[in-house]
């Protein structure tokens, strides 16, 4: 045990960072591009928000099927597999051709959502006495490259260059430079075959398995519309928006960096998460409610810190659950996460062109109550 709290941190522990990383950057980034992308396409905004649905569907099919995979090929291949269905989606998401873009969007949710099934789950056998740290801090290097890709689709439609340059060239260029290291690094072995979880531990699974669904949409509403909304109550440029968007990441981000000394401090489940819920609450209130740019912008920011440490949590309960099975655990989460992406931000987008976006961003709160039910009458653990 080191300094840091329990984390050691080896070479493994870094590859998947890195990955990581890579990921967030173009999941988080996909909501700076969906107001570009539907002027590009001349659509509405439920059209467009096929696009992250697409993702989802990705998790959706690694959440069925990933813990089977993995227990056949190993945790070694599906990284690289991982990988390289990322670095391919992009590649056709870059392209000109619509029905490319939607195969290419599709790539990045499966590449992706082998990713996240495979992280918990490395990370809980990396780091077997501090998970959720391990987890939250990986998912605070994610969040912290999330944040440039905002940034960097504003800067490249700012200097006309386009939404592709400032979105896919530098995760790509990252992903080529991992691929070599992902080969050589040896990655602990699942102890136990992910078929030989027992059924009758499946009611063990379903809390948590909501935990993560609620957590993950609180997330996703955020990450995908909050440009629009922007754009929409305060009128901010198409530049200025992805920017003042980013702010959710940065609050997230700052928020998963302290994952270690927080976890230290609340060690147990349901007084994190109700700290977390209630910050997040409160920034939300800010964000709907302000009158301003700068106040919305400010509430953003608050936001992302109190969600931050929620799938982190959530889902190393998940894991958990299943100790016996945590890849097929962690499959189960991703399957959550694909119900989420896919759910939530498409609900939100449908109910805006019935209701309008303001309204329609009240499903956030109402996510959140029910995350609190849900940690209320769950069993608190570790």
């Amino acid at each position: 045990m080191d300094r840091s709290g329990g984390l050691s941190r080896g070479r493994a522990t870094w590859l998947l960072y890195a990955v990581l990383s890579c990921f967030g950057f173009l999941l988080n980034g996909l909501g700076a591009i969906l107001v570009p992308l539907q002027k590009d396409l001349r659509v509405g905004r439920d059209q467009v928000a096929f696009y992250p649905t697409l993702f989802a569907v990705g998790l959706l099919i690694v959440g069925v099927f990933g813990g089977l995979l993995v227990g056949r090929v190993g945790r070694a291949v599906a990284l690289r597999l991982s990988i390289g269905g990322m670095i391919a989606g992009g590649l056709l998401l870059a392209t000109s051709a619509q029905a490319l873009t939607l195969l290419g969007a599709l790539l990045i949710g499966i590449g992706g959502a082998l990713l996240i099934q495979l992280i918990p789950a490395l990370l809980s056998a990396l780091h077997p006495h501090a998970p959720a740290a391990a987890v939250g801090e990986a998912n605070g290097l994610a969040s912290a490259a999330s944040v440039l890709a905002p940034l960097m689709v504003g800067g490249a439609l700012a200097a006309g260059m386009g939404w592709r340059a400032g979105y896919l060239v530098v995760p790509l260029v990252m992903l080529v430079l991992v691929l070599v290291p992902a080969w050589r690094v040896p990655l602990p072995a699942a102890e136990v075959p992910a078929d030989d979880a027992p059924r009758a531990d499946v009611r063990r699974l379903i809390g948590p398995w909501v935990e993560v669904l609620f957590a993950v949409s609180v997330e996703f509403c955020m990450v995908f519309w909050a440009a629009s909304a922007v754009t929409e109550w305060h009128h901010a440029s198409d530049g200025l928006a992805p920017a003042v968007a980013s702010l959710f990441l940065v609050g997230m981000a700052t928020g998963r960096s302290l994952a270690v000394p927080v976890t230290r401090r609340l060690p147990r489940a349901r007084p994190l998460m109700l700290v977390c819920v209630a910050v997040a609450a409160a920034g939300f209130a800010v964000f709907w409610t302000a009158p301003d740019l700068l106040l919305a912008g400010a509430g953003l920011l608050v936001t992302g810190l109190g969600v931050a440490l929620l799938y982190p949590t959530t889902v190393s309960r998940t894991v958990a659950a299943w100790p016996h099975a945590p890849d097929r655990a962690a499959a189960r989460a991703a399957l959550a996460s694909g119900v989420a992406i896919g759910g939530a931000p498409f609900v939100l987008a449908h109910l805006a062109d019935l209701i309008g976006l303001r309204i329609a961003y009240l499903v956030v709160p109402l996510l959140l109550a029910a995350l609190v039910a849900r940690t209320l009458a769950a069993r608190d653990t570790p």
